[in-house]
């Protein structure tokens, strides 16, 4: 924990990013296979002609939340690395001016 009250490590900021970033996009297709092998399975191996279809538009409606909630990942990656550059832009500012000044 720093000892200030600011402390940025931009490359860490980049590297967290990156990992989040990575994730939603690896995260995402193991859902969409998820849910194509749920499908498989109420439309052969477990099949009920009432059950299957409500446990399908069940899982469909968890896959589509899932999703969303995944993708909000990418939202917070923007964010921080956003900060990084506000911040950098500030820090670059205050030198110039102080140079100039």
């Amino acid at each position: 924990m720093p000892a200030g009250n600011i402390s940025l490590d931009y490359s860490e900021i980049e590297r967290v990013a990156k990992v989040m970033n990575d994730a939603v996009r690896d995260i995402n297709p193991m859902l969409l296979n998820t849910k194509t092998s749920v499908e498989g399975l109420l439309d052969n191996g477990l099949f009920m002609q009432q059950s299957s279809p409500a446990l399908k538009e069940s899982y469909n409606n968890l896959t589509t939340s899932l999703q969303k909630a995944i993708e909000s990942i990418n939202s917070f990656a923007t964010q921080f690395n956003s900060i990084k550059e506000q911040i950098q832009k500030m820090d670059e500012e205050i030198a110039k001016s102080t140079k100039n000044g």
